[in-house]
């Protein structure tokens, strides 16, 4: 029985924030007890010092693309997981595209999970994709179905061969699958037709900006329209649903009312859509490429308003990897949509609440016990309660985060966060007991990580 104590730290638990100590067992929470400040001699095998830190539950990321296997060279699950331990996540769900092939089938998801056995430095579930091309294979996606966290499906085209996007009429399959299934489908919500159209109409329009041809083909309409169908077929059908990276606060009212009238909905946004804007795209390309894209500086304070109501339930990062040199195509068209940001999702996001002078006790829940309890991980994850995973950050605010090029530990070392300063510093990430990094020290030569 290997008995671990956090000792000194101001931890967050059910009740907020109090000065106890952590006993660990075996990896998970035992119990907590008055915290006496001491004079620690810190071994990290039995004692850790928490002195002047913040102990906050592990970060559940549920939106990742770490392309493994078949785009390693992109990110992989070493690399990638290795940034969100640095970042203070301890578990992350793997998006069922970027990878190659995609995870639309049984054999492939067992591929996959086979293929990342031991490769990974945090806990991990994964996604699986609906289509069109398999969704009327009712016995293919049962048994897919049981080895999953999820379902996810494009209302708009992925950008990968062999990820189809669900057709209105197929989303209506989708959510019946689903509903079978008793799993949450998550959607990437833009109508495509509206996309096309404007694509068209933008894209060799002359005397416009690319750029702002770019913004102009994705409209926050396209959001809109596409997350309206989808709350009439989720109401309809009974589905439970979760809207991955909205980007506009009208689209998150839209949700808010429909959960009023009960609805099983949830909405995530991302921490790029919370921090930068559509200035910033237009100043720095394909580096703030994603889809949707960045908005109005006044749609980006619309959403800090959402989240200050509680009408957000998640942040995930959308990490979405890519070689340097897809991002510096002569054409914005052609380069890659995605954010390398699973490393400072949570650096980003506290240091814009605190300045923002935000409560933690209503941000931090968004990558923790919310996750955890939307997904069905809340008897293991999303909590630092006895008899679940210690699963555990320590983070100071009287420190900073300097991010330049060394410190990124992505497998391609750019992203838009390089050169910001975040007025806090993750000291030591958690996972079960076992501290997998360690500001000083790194991060640990064990792959600790298993699939949930």
């Amino acid at each position: 029985m290997k008995d671990l104590w956090v000792k000194n730290g101001i931890v967050f638990t059910e009740e907020g924030f109090r000065e106890v100590n952590i006993r660990v067992i075996d990896g998970r929470i035992d119990s907590f007890q008055k915290n006496e400040p001491e004079p620690l001699i810190e071994k990290t095998d039995t004692t850790i010092d928490a002195s002047g830190c913040l102990v906050v539950p592990g970060f559940i990321d549920a939106h990742v693309h770490f392309n493994d296997p078949g785009r390693t060279e992109w990110e992989g699950i070493e690399t990638g997981s290795r940034a969100a331990a640095i970042g203070g996540t301890t578990t992350i769900f793997d998006m069922p595209l970027n990878c190659a092939p995609s995870v639309t089938n049984f054999k492939n998801l067992q591929d996959k999970k086979d293929y990342l056995t031991a490769r990974s430095y945090v806990d991990y579930a994964l996604w699986g994709g609906m289509t069109d091309t398999n969704l009327t294979n009712r016995q293919e996606l049962s048994q897919m179905g049981e080895g999953i966290i999820a379902w996810k499906a494009f209302m708009s085209e992925s950008g990968i061969e062999d990820f189809r996007f669900v057709s209105p009429d197929g989303l209506k399959q989708a959510m019946q699958a689903a509903k079978e299934h008793k799993k949450i489908l998550a959607l990437h919500a833009e109508w495509n037709e509206e996309i096309n159209k404007w694509t068209a109409f933008y894209k060799h329009r002359a005397g416009i900006n690319e750029r702002e041809a770019f913004l102009a083909s994705r409209p926050i309409s396209a959001e809109e329209t596409a997350v309206s169908y989808a709350l009439e077929l989720a109401a309809k059908y009974g589905t439970a649903l979760h809207f991955v990276h909205i980007s506009s606060a009208k689209v998150i009212g839209l949700i808010e009312q429909a959960k009023k009238s009960g609805v099983d909905v949830t909405v995530e946004t991302c921490p790029h859509y919370l921090i930068f804007d559509e200035e910033d795209f237009l100043k720095s390309g394909a580096i703030l490429k994603c889809a949707p894209p960045l908005r109005p500086r006044d749609e980006v304070e619309g959403l800090w308003d959402c989240l200050q109501s509680g009408w957000i339930d998640t942040i995930g990062s959308d990490h979405s990897p890519c070689l340097y040199s897809m991002k510096t195509t002569e054409s914005i068209w052609d380069a890659w949509g995605g954010i390398q940001g699973v490393q400072f999702t949570w650096l980003s996001l506290l240091d814009e609440a605190l300045k923002r002078r935000m409560n933690l006790k209503q941000i931090l829940p968004l990558g923790t016990s919310n996750v955890a309890k939307r997904f069905g991980i809340a008897d293991r994850k999303g909590q630092i309660r006895p008899g679940l995973d210690a699963d555990l950050v320590l983070i100071r605010l009287d420190e900073s985060t300097f991010v330049n090029k060394q410190s990124l530990a992505f497998r391609n070392a750019y992203s838009p966060y390089e050169d910001k300063e975040f007025l806090l510093k993750v000291k030591k990430t958690i996972l079960r007991g076992r501290v997998i990094y360690d500001d000083q020290s790194g991060v640990s030569n064990e792959k600790l990580g298993v699939c949930l």
